[in-house]
């Protein structure tokens, strides 16, 4: 795949959110006081700092946003509690069910993973790994296999977490505005500095975004029996932007979308589009996946980014390196259409 926009680098810190007050939480809510504090322009979905502490022990912090999490609710407090519930079925993950590769948050004092951070953010602890990831896209060879072995071994581990993981509801983020938008083509966007270009881009495609959203409800009702049939945990997300190579291992990162689903919903980041990886996945894990249930997700994911384009730049904004990079990305992204019209047609 190319880049998709919801995975490019956040660049900036959050310019609502006072050093102090994180500086404050960490020292009361997990007693870390830090000679350093520094911010890591790395990730998508949340904001991340390395604190070095004054013993010298280094930690990997990240914050965040809940109003930018809407596959775990609609408003802050249900995002606080969906994002808490998914950092401790990771917890469950490593501790109970013995899965060393996942890389999960440590407990504050009153072992909580997660504190809340003023009204609007949150914050939570991970050891600080010396390693590398690698760059989002489609997978090679060798680290698919490796990427698919972790996966089964994910999926097999569903019994021993399933009354605790989430259950995955298929949704697109930003729907309501992409709604709006499909809604009402020609009303004029304000209030940013991509308005005008980003509404000119989506516009000349108004009626092919129509039409593949309506392929992709389709799809979704003709598959929701084979996707409630034999669900698994997965993570959600698992490109190679969520694989980080250590001393010789690969730990996979960042679960706040871990949710009880079909296998394809992974399947569909790692598989090969000529369907490289596919017979990996059937001999480790001993079973097979549904091409259209992968289709759906992968159109999900297609979607996904369109409708959170369109969120970001109908309604206010401002111009920064995240904002220029979602904008760059969409015009790329607007020239795969006619493939993805394809494949639902």
């Amino acid at each position: 795949m190319a880049v998709g926009l919801a995975f490019l680098d956040m660049r900036s810190p959050p310019e609502d959110l006072a050093r102090g007050d994180l500086i404050a939480a960490l020292a009361g809510g997990w007693g870390l006081r830090g000679a350093g504090l520094a911010y890591v322009p790395q990730g998508g979905g949340g904001h991340h700092w390395r604190l070095v502490c004054d013993d010298g022990q280094p930690w990997f912090v990240t914050v965040d946003d809940l109003d930018g999490k809407s596959w775990l609710g609609s408003d802050r407090e249900t995002v606080f509690g969906g994002l808490g519930v998914a950092l401790a079925t990771a917890a469950a993950l490593r501790d109970a069910a013995g899965l060393e590769f996942v890389l999960a948050p440590v407990a504050a004092g009153d072992g909580e993973l997660l504190h809340r951070l003023g009204d609007r953010y949150a914050v939570s602890v991970y050891p600080f790994v010396d390693g590398h990831s690698f760059a989002f896209g489609p997978y090679p060879d060798d680290l698919r296999n490796s990427a698919l072995d972790l996966i089964a071994v994910l999926h097999r581990a569903t019994p021993q977490v399933r009354n605790q993981v989430p259950r995955h509801v298929l949704h697109i983020a930003g729907w309501p505005d992409l709604d709006a938008f499909l809604q009402e083509p020609d009303r004029i966007w304000g209030g940013g500095p991509f308005a005008e270009g980003a509404h000119g881009l989506l516009l000349a495609h108004a009626a092919d975004l129509a039409w593949l959203a309506a392929a992709f409800g389709r799809l979704a009702g003709a598959t929701a029996a084979a996707r409630a049939a034999d669900p698994v945990v997965t993570h959600g997300e698992p490109h190679p932007a969520n694989l980080l190579s250590a001393r010789g291992t690969l730990l996979l990162i960042d679960w706040d979308t871990v949710g009880l689903a079909p296998p394809e919903r992974d399947l569909s980041l790692i598989i090969g589009e000529t369907g490289e990886g596919a017979d990996r996945y059937q001999e480790v894990s001993g079973r097979a996946h549904d091409p259209s249930v992968l289709t759906l997700y992968r159109a999900r994911w297609y979607l996904d980014d369109l409708a959170s384009a369109v969120r970001l730049f109908r309604k206010p904004h401002t111009g920064n390196q995240d904002t220029e990079r979602w904008f760059d990305g969409l015009a790329p992204r607007l020239a795969r259409l006619p493939d993805w019209l394809g494949q639902l047609g």
